[in-house]
């Protein structure tokens, strides 16, 4: 009996920690598809990121707890050289796409101490409280349509671009107006000659198409509308897998672009 309930204890364990080294590998990313969409219909999602069941209204990040790092610190540095004068302050304006809840605006009052005026498009489904005193600074927005292009002296892509399938209307917009930086910040990109589109696995337990970008690709897209690279890193992302391709073959990049 002693032995029997042993090795019956034994396989139940033998199975919990399958259970739970399988769990623990499962990649962030699956698939290699040839479009956007082609990724999109393999990923069931009726939407195309997290959908509405697993949105909840947010409100902003306590600036007191905000750290400036990594990404998070490139374009408040930016923000710290050019605004140096009241006279660039006032006239200072950006655009940043997929801010969340906890948007640019925050990183540069929190390192610079200067409230800068700033409206951030995101997907449908986010909804956000905003404190009082930044209501005159802060503008969320839904809808491309929405944001006044006007007066904005830059854009950034805050680890949102990979996400979006019309990113070509927005830059397009941004080139017609003439906004002097560009910023792509935490960025998938490849190794490749050409995009990669994958699904994602790990936000809200939904799937849903990540553009793995080719920095050629990119930088055509630029080049044409006569911007320039003017920074660029390059950070391997060990934390993240895929079951298709090999971890030195995807990585993020942060990236500047000027208006030459």
């Amino acid at each position: 009996m002693i032995t029997k309930n042993f090795f019956s204890s034994l396989i139940k364990l033998i199975s919990i920690l399958k259970l739970k080294i399988k769990k623990k590998i499962s990649p962030t990313f699956v698939g290699v598809f040839k479009t956007y969409q082609e990724a999109f219909l393999a990923s069931n999602n009726p939407i195309k990121y997290v959908n509405k069941n697993h949105q909840v209204k947010k409100g902003f990040l306590d600036l007191e707890t905000t750290e400036v790092s990594a990404r998070c610190a490139i374009f408040p540095l930016f923000c710290a050289i050019v605004l140096n004068n009241e006279d660039n302050e006032k006239e200072y304006e950006f655009l940043e796409i997929g801010g969340g809840d906890n948007p640019a605006f925050l990183y540069i009052l929190k390192s610079t101490n200067k409230k800068i005026k700033c409206q951030i498009l995101e997907e449908e489904n986010f909804e956000i409280e905003i404190p009082n005193e930044y209501k005159n600074y802060t503008f969320y927005k839904n809808k491309i349509e929405d944001i006044n292009f006007k007066n904005l002296s830059s854009a950034v892509f805050s680890c949102s671009i990979q996400y979006m399938e019309n990113y070509i209307d927005i830059l397009n917009k941004i080139f017609e107006n003439k906004i002097k930086y560009v910023f792509i910040v935490e960025t998938f990109f490849t190794n490749k000659n050409e995009n990669i589109y994958t699904l994602q696995k790990n936000v809200k337990n939904t799937t849903f198409p990540n553009t793995f970008f080719s920095l050629n690709k990119l930088n055509e897209i630029f080049e044409k509308n006569s911007y320039k690279q003017i920074y660029i890193t390059k950070r391997n992302i060990n934390k993240y897998s895929h079951n298709k391709l090999e971890g030195k073959e995807f990585f993020f990049r942060d990236i500047i672009y000027k208006l030459i």
